[in-house]
């Protein structure tokens, strides 16, 4: 079943497409510029999910393919840890999808088009029992896929795995096995690489239970605080340190204030540049901006 959306329903199912994905992320935008929403709250968010395969395609701009996807933005995508970024000098179309939901659309991942301009878009779910044939959003994903499998990869990025003695495995750290972007950014001709040449296999499900933040209330908070604290992130032991207390003590002063409570960062830590840090075999731990010792 298809369903039309415009306006802040367009928006939002674009973010939890993005936010909620596990196996497969695939954003089709010949336009890509992304805000401090877009990369703190949306797709920071699968920055520890090696298990997500992301496929980024965008186009135009043969002559000055910065234009169309700037520097900045591109240099963000390369750190995740499982990516493929495809350039299709023709694109035109636009298309979000997961392993669950796609959307097609008129709206670039565009911050501005996001917050300022009249959109529309269709959104499809995939079932796993379709009646008469694929659904919209199979549609779509095969005919991206047939036409990035036509075009210039130009940067892949994947999850090198030890595997455990019974089952399971761990990750331990990613390898960039393609790595023409200079070329891209600069104008000149890049080598035709297939996609098909770096396809990757398929991944476990990857648990995650945050809720998305909505726009208005992350950009609120931003405004907030996120000026107040600044300067290099260290660990709330390192934190407690600086002033010779103790990280239980570090603990009790976060949640006091509501950055930090059980052990999670909530929305308002997060504004104030509270974030994970994530280890080679996925551990985590919570580090803070160090002028946030003023608070000890």
């Amino acid at each position: 079943m298809a369903d039309f959306v415009t306006g802040k329903e367009l928006e939002d199912a674009v973010y939890d497409i993005i936010f909620n994905a596990k196996k497969q992320l695939l954003i089709v935008s010949p336009f890509i510029k992304l805000d401090d929403y877009f990369k703190k709250e949306v797709f920071n968010h699968q920055k520890s999910n090696p298990d997500l395969h992301i496929v980024v395609a965008f186009g135009k701009n043969q002559n000055n393919p910065h234009r169309s996807f700037n520097r900045s933005d591109f240099e963000y995508f390369m750190e995740f840890p499982n990516i493929s970024i495809v350039y299709v000098p023709t694109l035109h179309a636009k298309f979000y999808a997961n392993e669950s939901k796609g959307v097609i659309t008129s709206l670039n991942l565009y911050d501005y088009s996001f917050k300022n301009n009249i959109e529309f878009g269709i959104i499809s779910e995939r079932k796993f029992l379709e009646i008469g044939g694929e659904t919209l959003d199979t549609q779509a994903w095969n005919t991206s896929f047939d036409i990035i499998k036509e075009s210039h990869c130009v940067f892949v990025k994947r999850p090198v795995y030890k595997k455990k003695l019974l089952l399971g495995r761990d990750y331990m750290g990613s390898e960039v096995l393609l790595d023409q972007t200079k070329d891209l950014l600069f104008g000149k001709k890049l080598e035709k690489r297939s996609y098909l040449e770096f396809e990757p296999e398929e991944f476990v499900d990857f648990n995650r239970t945050r809720e998305r933040v909505s726009r208005e209330d992350f950009e609120s908070l931003n405004d907030k605080v996120s000026s107040k604290f600044e300067g290099k992130l260290i660990s709330g032991s390192a934190l407690g340190r600086t002033k010779g207390k103790r990280l239980a003590d570090v603990r009790v002063v976060m949640e006091s204030e509501g950055y930090v409570i059980d052990n999670k960062i909530t929305p308002k830590g997060r504004s104030a540049g509270i974030s994970l840090n994530y280890g080679v075999n996925g551990e985590s731990w919570i580090v803070y901006p160090e002028s946030m010792n003023s608070l000890l």
